[in-house]
């Protein structure tokens, strides 16, 4: 046997010291741990046990009673049943009833002992990998159906503008992480939205998406940008879970003509602006995270869009890793804007940009970033093409 530790439950003494002489012979290093009663092991159960061999006639559980109250509550570990009959269907029972191998007493011997033990625990780990994956699977199915309902669709209906959206929770399981973004034209013009909730999980999750709802639901009524978002801080500290929980949040509003930009940022990094092929960092003043706005006067930054011109919004989680494995210093919005630059020089698909910038922070960084990521590029057609 690969695993060393058995739990016996067998009430006749003599079979008891039987099972033990025999795995003495083939099996000495095995850990055996006996009880007399299907009670007594359920009481006391050791946490390390490997496999289970169980007699069919105890004194307080006969038969087939004894497997389903065992599995009930000890429902990983793998069984082998001791029958006393030979005659009767109690061994292919068992067999339906989750055991992974039955055993008659006086017709087994030492290596055919160890052998059924040994291919039970083999035989369960595949149960139980098989399982897992089954459930894998079936969670990732739900997941994307439940992204495709939770991730926005963009409310922009015009042809001298194109978008490209990028979203990574930073965990593997997750459906969504605390990152969000929106976008929404009206008749002032194209509203964008990116933000982060701090932490990582699903409360934070959901309450990035109620930030955004909220922040569309504003936007649509024709708020402008101070009260919209005092809206969504609003919502933020009702809703959030944690009172040391806060959110980043960067609004752009670009306007009817597209010549030019309003930017107010709440602790998140400004967005880099394309001009042709140049690549800017926007030196912004930002006002502090979200539950800390309070009565701040909130005023916002113009920016002239003039010509061919894109804007590459993203969330911390992309700069946050650090320049080379085990470093300090992180990757940063210079990093970024730097290896930015000859993407768009050599004209790189402008929905491959996102995909290159995470590729490139991951293989500064030395493995996977942790952190959410998610990216906003948008631009006048004349630069897309």
């Amino acid at each position: 046997m690969s695993r060393r530790s058995l739990v016996l439950v067998e009430d006749d003494p003599g079979d008891a010291l039987l099972v033990t002489e025999m795995l003495l012979d083939v099996a000495p290093d095995v850990e055996l741990t006996l009880f007399k009663s299907l009670q007594s092991a359920l009481d006391d159960w050791p946490d390390d046990a490997d496999i289970v061999l169980l007699d069919l006639g105890l004194p307080d559980a006969i038969g087939l009673t004894a497997l389903e109250k065992l599995r009930a509550q000890i429902p990983d570990v793998p069984v082998v049943v001791l029958t006393g009959r030979v005659d009767d269907a109690i061994g292919p029972e068992a067999l339906a009833a989750g055991a992974q191998d039955f055993l008659v007493k006086g017709q087994v011997d030492g290596p055919g002992l160890e052998r059924s033990l040994r291919y039970a625990v083999e035989r369960g780990r595949a149960t139980t990998y098989q399982r897992e994956l089954v459930a894998a699977e079936l969670r990732a199915q739900e997941n994307t159906r439940l992204q495709r309902g939770l991730l926005p669709s963009p409310l922009m209906n015009t042809e001298e503008l194109e978008l490209a959206l990028f979203y990574r929770p930073g965990s593997e399981r997750a459906l969504l992480g605390g990152d969000f973004y929106d976008v929404v034209q009206t008749s002032t013009g194209v509203h964008l939205l990116i933000g982060d909730v701090s932490g990582h999980g699903p409360d934070e999750a959901a309450l990035g998406v109620a930030l955004r709802i909220t922040w569309r639901a504003l936007v649509l009524a024709g708020l402008p940008p101070a009260e919209v978002l005092r809206g969504v801080e609003q919502v933020l500290l009702a809703e959030r879970n944690d009172d040391e929980r806060f959110a980043t949040v960067a609004m752009v509003s670009l306007s009817p003509d597209l010549t030019s930009a309003e930017l107010v940022l709440c602790g998140h990094p400004a967005p880099l602006l394309i001009r042709g092929n140049d690549v800017i960092e926007l030196d912004v003043e930002g006002l502090p995270v979200l539950t800390m706005l309070q009565d701040r006067p909130v005023e916002s930054v113009r920016v002239e869009l003039d010509g061919a011109w894109g804007l590459l919004l993203f969330t911390d989680g992309l700069v946050e890793g650090t320049t080379s494995p085990g470093a300090v210093e992180r990757f940063g919005v210079g990093a970024l804007a730097s290896h930015l630059q000859p993407l768009v020089t050599q004209r790189v698909a402008r929905l491959d940009l996102a995909p290159h910038l995470l590729a490139e922070a991951e293989r500064r960084h030395g493995g996977p970033l942790t952190d959410d990521v998610a990216v906003l590029l948008i631009g006048s057609s004349s630069w897309w093409c």
